[in-house]
């Protein structure tokens, strides 16, 4: 969870101290602006190139797998394994996050990043990853994607996929090619 902006928002709230615990609103304002940060970020490195379409699906992935205990809030579902480098969301550890501030994508993003938060029951009823809390791009393949999950749809460049339920047919691993 080492977002530069979390970082921030942290340094504030400790250096404020009393301040902040005498005004809870601005507590809740500023980790409300923390999390809109971190889906934000979320959003554009992971899905910027794909439209609202592709935004709206890894928001559902974040906030399901929020839901489902991932993390205890949005920068921490996101940032989770940061710091192992093993990460759901690559930007969060290749080394490669960049400031994407200025650019029409970013604004795009933080934009939908706060109406997804607003509208967060939306979202998820909308289903449009079909219950899915991972996700690949098509020019990868993790390894992962095999054991135990079942490839739900493709959004744009993304493959997703959920966990495997009882009533799933068992995986079987496809047949090694002739040589």
């Amino acid at each position: 969870m080492r977002s530069w902006i979390v970082q921030l928002f942290l340094l504030i709230a400790v250096a404020s101290g009393p301040a902040l615990a005498a005004d809870p609103d601005m507590t809740r304002e500023i980790v409300a602006h923390a999390e809109r940060m971190c889906l934000a970020e979320a959003l554009y490195f992971e899905a910027g190139e794909e439209g609202e379409e592709g935004m709206r699906a890894v928001a559902e992935v974040i906030f399901r797998r929020h839901d489902e205990g991932y993390g205890r809030s949005i920068c921490r579902v996101v940032y989770q394994g940061e710091f192992k480098k093993v990460c759901q969301f690559s930007f969060a550890c290749d080394g490669a996050r960049r400031r994407p501030r200025g650019s029409v994508l970013w604004k795009q993003a933080w934009r939908l990043a706060g109406e997804f938060i607003a509208g967060r029951k939306a979202v998820m009823e909308k289903n449009t990853t079909q219950g899915a809390t991972y996700f690949h791009a098509v020019t990868v393949s993790p390894g992962w994607e095999k054991k135990g999950l079942v490839r739900t749809v493709q959004i744009g460049n993304h493959v997703f996929y959920r966990d495997r339920l009882p009533t799933d047919p068992p995986y079987v691993e496809p047949p090694a090619p002739a040589q």
